[in-house]
């Protein structure tokens, strides 16, 4: 009776102290995924930055080539944004961030 009740203590005491390692890992992944989003974002926001003023300057070639290279960013961070937000299974609606997608996608094939 005294072995059951220590091998049931130490189940109890392995089970209490084991992390958790799938928590951990979508925590790692959900922070992973909003850092590229961000990062995507400013790099995207400064190419279409780039993309304008050789419009302006008239070199069409060069402006829609930074603003393709723009949007691949867009597209690729707003997916990273979106797998954020199904990994903390948000209730948010993402059809917001679904039509942005879309819109990159515009913008990526309008040259």
């Amino acid at each position: 009776m005294k072995l059951v009740i220590i091998c049931m203590f130490a189940a109890f005491i392995i089970v209490i102290y084991t992390p958790n390692t799938s928590l951990a890992n979508e925590v790692t992944t959900f922070d992973s995924s909003m850092k590229d989003w961000n990062t995507k974002r400013e790099k995207a926001s400064d190419l279409l930055k780039e993309a304008e003023l050789e419009f302006k300057k008239g070199d069409e070639l060069q402006g829609c080539f930074k603003q393709r290279q723009a949007a691949e960013y867009g597209i690729d961070g707003t997916r990273s944004l979106i797998r954020a937000f199904e990994i903390s299974d948000s209730t948010y609606d993402l059809s917001d961030i679904k039509a942005g997608l879309k819109k990159w996608e515009e913008l990526r094939d309008f040259c």
